[in-house]
């Protein structure tokens, strides 16, 4: 038996979305593992992320909440709270040799061949105490993220070299396009787009959503990860009825158009396939699925994030996309942004997004290599 242990960030939805699509990647390898008599596989998540984001793509996988890591405070998907963010790691760092010692007695209790950390720093802290072999998934890392900060306010510096010390424990790092600077990590592998990607038919996608089949006006999917836009206070709303919409929740107060909430049996990739516009925030995982999918992508600022401008830019080279300005989505004056991107064409091909497959290979190989678990170092 092979003992895999998953530590992801529960910032956002984006982390759980993407570890989510391997670990469906790593079941179904382990089948054919199994076949050829090669042993099985236990998947273990520990994550304060939601458990029905990892059960969607791996019912088997076992899920552990805890604390392990703060992400930032926001305000709404759009906007931080520094202070509250800087609070909030302060106080983590104040409890972070416990914490290491925790979740080292954790893995060891589980008997974990191998940690997978996707980006908490103290994934990287707990296994090398516990002795047990360690790789990181990123295409951003927090040291990175927040040191962004440390030029104007000293107090993020203890911060982030706490959180680079952390990363520099990790044996390899498989790097996602749409990437900052990493150099905290010692060993970087590149690797395609980590996503999941839709299989279903658009067609039938629109049926679950509830529209009728010859209802061929653009359909919209209004999509902010996890966070929720904000209120949408729009005194007067362009007419919209030439359009369909889709979200996660009721619409907007006084909304002119026809809008389905997506129901909790449709996957989001497939409704970012069949859509023909997402309106949203560039986080990694939309973006990854936008890409994938040949998606257009109307996107709305997010200011002080430090991955904004390289997701924009790989937007920009892989994706047909344009900026929303905020004050018009706030202020229900969509029809001209939407009327401008639909009529621009999709790009005709999208790049290499079998990331989950390529990492399930290579975390596989080392598990079924992984040195026998030396116990809890002192």
């Amino acid at each position: 038996m092979r003992r895999i242990a998953f530590y992801v960030s529960a910032h956002g939805f984006g982390h759980a979305v993407r570890i989510g699509a391997l670990l469906a990647a790593l079941r179904e390898r382990s089948r054919g593992d199994l076949e050829r008599s090669r042993g099985d596989l236990e998947l273990l998540v520990r994550s304060e992320a939601p458990r029905e984001l990892f059960a969607r793509r791996d019912p088997q996988a076992g899920h552990s909440p805890a604390r392990i890591d703060v992400g930032v405070v926001q305000r709404s998907a759009l906007d931080l709270d520094l202070p509250a963010s800087l609070a909030a790691h302060e106080a983590f760092l104040a409890g972070w040799d416990a914490a290491v010692a925790r979740e080292a007695a954790w893995l060891h209790e589980a008997r974990a061949d191998l940690v997978v950390g996707d980006i908490p720093p103290l994934a990287f802290a707990a296994a090398h105490r516990a002795g047990i072999a360690r790789v990181a998934i990123a295409n951003f890392s927090w040291d990175w993220v927040l040191d962004a900060w440390a030029g104007d306010d000293p107090r993020w510096r203890p911060v982030v070299a706490r959180y680079a010390d952390a990363y520099g424990l990790a044996e390899r790092l498989f790097r996602l396009p749409l990437h900052g600077e990493l150099h905290a990590f010692p060993s970087v592998v590149d690797v395609p787009f980590l996503v999941n990607r839709s299989r279903a038919d658009p067609a039938r996608v629109g049926e679950q959503l509830g529209f009728a089949a010859d209802d061929l006006r653009p359909l919209v999917l209004v999509s902010f990860g996890g966070f929720g836009s904000g209120p949408v206070a729009a005194a007067r709303w362009d007419a919209l009825d030439a359009y369909r919409f889709v979200g996660f929740g009721a619409p907007p107060a006084g909304f002119p158009a026809s809008w389905c909430p997506v129901p909790a049996h449709v996957a989001h990739e497939d409704v970012v396939a069949a859509c023909d516009v997402l309106v949203g925030k560039p986080g990694y995982s939309t973006c990854a699925e936008v890409i994938a999918h040949r998606a257009r992508f109307l996107h709305l600022p997010r200011t002080n994030f430090r991955e904004v401008p390289a997701l924009e830019s790989g937007l920009a080279s892989f994706a047909c996309s344009q900026p929303m300005p905020r004050e018009d989505f706030f202020g229900g004056r969509w029809r001209r942004h939407l009327d401008a991107i639909v009529a621009r064409p999709r790009p005709p091909v999208a790049p290499p997004a079998n990331g989950a497959e390529v990492i399930a290979e290579a975390l596989l190989e080392m598990a079924r290599g992984a040195s026998p678990r030396r116990g809890i170092e002192r």
